[in-house]
């Protein structure tokens, strides 16, 4: 474990833990690479070839129970030219679920008709007044996507009115009995279906290529596979499973796509000439859905993304635009004024930050409350006031509190709520705020005791720079898509020297490095400390390729920074060790008594037991804090 400091905040560097090079045989990937993936619990031997190269999926009529009913129902509704309601959420998710219902469906003959709540007016999901609307034009078969399972006055509701609701959802279903025409969720899958992380938009997938199969239709025909690729991303869904397959599959023809309002989403943002990744989808074009749906009328993405008319979606996209711009702004000033209560919060020892203002746009409160999130390591509320007088309210954990969980104890004083381990939302009368503030640091006070709030990184392998050339990055490539639950490699490097420093707006920092090895461009964004040419410092990175005006060249995205120091302070459970590299090149150890151990001492040959095995283990530790294996 390193210890560092930026910004005031202390970091920690946990390392990962040695790999033997027994354990390393495989010759098709490169042997850093393997590394990482043998760190994450990958079985080189028997899983690396399914990992690369996912097999076919088995059927989904196997793990959802009621797929095969609601596949027909749809299936009879198309034939016969029926109107088809189509209910969304106002996220990137819910509106890509949405879209690739519409294209789709009407493609196979049916009326669909899309139905989205307003963020301000109505809040999160199905609701009565959309099964009234949707019974006055006599629609009699309404599809849920990305929501509905938690609706359960609107589920009663369409029972009385005749209405057949199939509902595709993903998030936690509750206890309570429901009486629907079909339920399409992955927590009534087998637990170890590779369809049990489907996001919204992974379900809605799932079906339609169901339904295409059923009536020998080519889903390449529509947008479905690229409109996965976006909501199950920007939905941060685990990528294991379909996930990984599908988004595998899918991710390099996103460029190529058909929908002219993605591909001039891609355009605007200037990424049209490379292979999208997805961290272009999580950073650039998720935002962009997310911020009309948070502030504005979400039907304006929708007409964007269903939209064949070249002038029609040229006007779209410069409105979409422009409300990003706005939810930007609002973005800054909401996180400027939140971060100053969290600090006054922090100074009374909360353990769970709830932030209120009225005044706040509830459109963007979710943003905000993960950003706080992430600066103070603390699970976080935001809330604000909503048209009908209530407080809609959006939560983000630190990654060590379920939210779900925490929401569940708090069901009492809530109007609604829902969400994941990670996220969720909720409604609430102003009156109970401040009790669910008590309530929410009582049991973040309980379940985070005993842990070490830091802020931590844990990078994967260590790297020279001579090692990192286009031939490493495809390979890269070839272990990703990156997200949850496979996440973007972090290598670190120590003892670069600063050539170059650059100040760019914003306080970034443009670098060009040194390692002794080869050189390397890097970036640093947002980064307060002061630092100068000939400094020697350790980074942790993330490997990228930059492109700009036309060209392309492999950089550093820099994750952290510290002051190299050639002793290296290494925490191994409760014992602290001082480990460097001496003249003649040997690792030598020394812990808290004095007592040393070197790499060079034949010990290791002539002791046996207990005390030999330990010393060997230190000193493979301290080969890769020191940065002389991977």
């Amino acid at each position: 474990m390193l210890l560092t400091t930026e910004n005031n905040k202390i970091r920690r560097w946990i390392l990962p833990k040695p790999i033997d090079d027994d354990e390393i045989h495989n010759c098709k990937l490169n042997y850093t690479l393997q590394k990482v993936l043998s760190r994450r619990g990958l079985n080189l031997e028997e899983e690396l070839a399914e990992f690369l190269n996912p097999s076919e999926l088995p059927s989904p009529e196997e793990h959802f129970t009621d797929l095969h009913k609601a596949t027909n129902r749809i299936i009879d509704a198309c034939n016969k030219n029926e109107k088809i309601a189509i209910c969304g959420d106002y996220d990137a998710d819910g509106i890509t679920s949405t879209v690739l219902l519409l294209e789709l469906l009407s493609k196979l003959g049916a009326e669909p008709i899309p139905y989205i709540p307003s963020r301000q007016d109505e809040g999160y999901g199905l609701n009565i007044k959309m099964i009234n609307d949707i019974n006055l034009k006599k629609i009699r078969l309404a599809i849920t996507v990305d929501n509905g399972i938690s609706a359960f006055d609107a589920i009663k509701k369409s029972n009385e009115l005749g209405i057949d609701l199939i509902i595709t959802d993903h998030h936690k279903i509750s206890d309570i009995n429901i009486d629907l025409y079909a339920l399409i969720h992955p927590e009534k899958c087998p637990i170890n279906s590779p369809y049990k992380y489907l996001a919204g938009v992974g379900i809605a997938y799932m079906l339609a290529r169901n339904i295409c199969e059923k009536v020998d239709f080519d889903i390449e025909k529509v947008t479905a596979n690229v409109l996965f690729c976006i909501g199950t991303v920007a939905d941060m869904a685990p990528l294991t499973g379909a996930n990984r397959k599908w988004l595998k599959e899918s991710l390099p023809k996103i460029n190529t796509t058909t929908n002219i309002g993605i591909s001039s989403i891609i355009k605007k943002l200037s990424i049209n000439n490379k292979i999208i990744s997805s961290d272009d989808i999580g950073y650039r074009i998720a935002p962009l859905i997310n911020a009309v749906g948070r502030i504005s009328d979400p039907n304006i993405i929708i007409d964007l993304l269903t939209n064949t008319s070249d002038s029609s979606v040229k006007k779209l996209i410069n409105k979409c635009f422009s409300i990003n711009k706005e939810r930007k702004r609002l973005t800054s000033l909401v996180e400027i004024e939140a971060s100053k209560i969290a600090l006054d919060q922090l100074q009374n020892n909360s353990k769970f930050l709830v932030i209120s203002n009225r005044l706040w746009h509830p459109g963007i409160i979710g943003i905000v409350a993960a950003r706080i999130a992430e600066n103070f390591n603390l699970p976080t509320a935001l809330l604000s006031q909503a048209n009908d007088g209530n407080y809609r309210g959006s939560v983000r954990s630190n990654n060590q509190l379920k939210i779900n969980n925490a929401l569940d104890e708090c069901s009492d004083i809530l109007v609604s709520y829902g969400g994941h381990s990670a996220a969720g939302g909720f409604t609430i009368k102003e009156k109970n705020i401040p009790l669910l503030n008590k309530r929410l640091n009582k049991i973040a006070k309980r379940e985070l005791q005993n842990l070490d709030l830091r802020k931590s990184i844990k990078p994967d392998a260590y790297l020279c720079f001579k090692d990192i050339n286009y031939e490493f990055y495809r390979q890269l490539m070839l272990i990703g898509p990156f997200g949850i639950k496979n996440k973007t490699p972090i290598f670190w490097t120590r003892k670069c020297r600063i050539l170059q420093v650059h100040k760019l707006k914003g306080n970034h920092l443009k670098l060009k490095l040194d390692d002794g090895t080869a050189l390397i461009d890097a970036i640093k964004w947002n980064f307060l400390s002061e630092i100068m040419i000939h400094d020697q410092i350790d980074i942790a990175y993330n490997i990228e390729i930059n492109n700009w005006k036309n060209s392309k060249n492999l950089q550093l995205n820099i994750i952290d920074i510290k002051k190299f120091n050639p002793i290296i302070e290494l925490k191994i459970h409760k014992s602290k060790y001082k480990c460097q590299i001496t003249k003649d090149m040997n690792i030598q150890v020394t812990n808290s008594n004095g007592e040393s151990i070197s790499s060079a001492l034949s010990v290791f040959s002539d002791k046996k037991g207990k005390n030999s095995f330990f010393e060997k283990k230190i000193l493979s530790f301290a080969e890769i804090a020191l940065g002389k294996t991977a």
